[in-house]
């Protein structure tokens, strides 16, 4: 990546195990994307005391909170790690902004390659 080359501003909404892991692997590892926003609705998560933490800016208001975000407009992408029953909130009040939402639900284990 080049000095001129920025990367992409993620949010990610849910603040537990899925969206956590999320969030570190793209501090971690990603070349191409950056965690603007880390997003829960129990202010007192481990997440978001993680992310907190981490220097992350975070909101425990929801998809509401992560709107009103200062920064939210940079913003490309949004990851929502929260539950079946939350994405289609998320979905319904995120649909306005003309942003890129992603869900990411956690399901049974399926093998990726068969192994010998």
């Amino acid at each position: 990546m080049t000095a001129s080359t920025a990367k992409t501003r993620v949010a990610i909404i849910g603040s537990g195990n899925i969206g956590t892991d999320l969030m570190i692997k793209i501090m971690r590892l990603s070349d191409v994307l950056e965690v603007g926003a880390f997003v829960g609705i129990d202010p007192e998560s481990d997440g978001l005391k993680r992310a907190e933490r981490m220097g992350v800016q975070t909101t425990a208001g929801g998809i509401d909170g992560l709107v009103a975000l200062p920064g939210f407009d940079g913003i490309e992408i949004v990851f929502d790690a929260t539950s079946a029953g939350a994405h289609k909130r998320t979905t319904r009040c995120y649909a306005s902004t003309g942003r890129s939402l992603s869900t990411l639900r956690r399901r049974r284990s399926v093998p990726i390659r068969s192994h010998p």
